[in-house]
């Protein structure tokens, strides 16, 4: 039995539209995957940033498991959600606007003005949950350290080694997509986010060492 057959109607019938919308624009996935990936690893580095920028072992638990939220709502339903639906809807309502041209007549209702507004939609989803659900899962020890079950060296250690292992995971699925070493993107994934511990922790000694005004 294929697996569409096995869904409901209404995921059936979505999943055939998909199909649809795909074969007008063949790049949909492709995009999507970027945008999931890309966006994924941003809020990966934002969460390394505030573990190793934010954290001392007075500082409340829930501080860091906000700030590393708040990141990533913010970026992630402004930016990764909104900004990527507006700047593929403008894009895919450009192409629609040269093929009415081309053909004389307006395409509204047609299955390109359906992909028009349906694809940005479908790209935005993933790009947005590529930016909110990996920063969450780093800031799960912080909450289990607000709850009393983790010291707060133990929840940092967890959130920096779970980011750091996330960002390995998507290095890997790259070389997976790219068909070379997937060591070697696993490696290059581990290795940009430890770069991003780095940086910040230079950065946050440089300030320590320098004279308040």
């Amino acid at each position: 039995m294929e697996l569409s057959r096995a869904l409901p109607p209404l995921l059936r019938s979505l999943l055939s539209e998909y199909k649809r919308l795909v074969k007008v624009y063949p790049d949909t996935p492709n995009i999507a995957r970027r945008m999931f990936v890309t966006n994924a690893m941003d809020g990966l580095l934002a969460a390394i940033g505030v573990n190793v920028g934010g954290f001392s072992v007075d500082v409340d638990p829930r501080v860091l498991a906000l700030s590393i939220m708040g990141g990533a709502l913010s970026m992630g339903l402004l930016s990764a959600v909104v900004g990527v639906y507006l700047s593929e809807r403008a894009e895919r309502l450009n192409e629609v606007k040269r093929l009415e041209k081309k053909v004389g007549r307006s395409l509204r209702g047609s299955l390109y003005w359906r992909a028009a507004m349906l694809v940005p939609i479908y790209i935005a989803l993933w790009s947005g949950v590529g930016v909110l659900v990996f920063p969450a899962l780093t800031a799960t020890p912080y909450l289990a350290a607000s709850a009393g079950i983790l010291g707060m060296g133990e929840a940092f250690a967890l959130s920096l080694a779970s980011a750091l292992a996330l960002m390995a995971t998507l290095g890997y699925y790259l070389g997976v997509v790219s068909g070379e070493s997937r060591l070697l993107y696993t490696l290059r994934g581990l290795a940009l986010g430890a770069g991003g511990a780095v940086v910040v922790y230079l950065f946050k000694s440089l300030l320590q060492l320098s004279p308040i005004a």
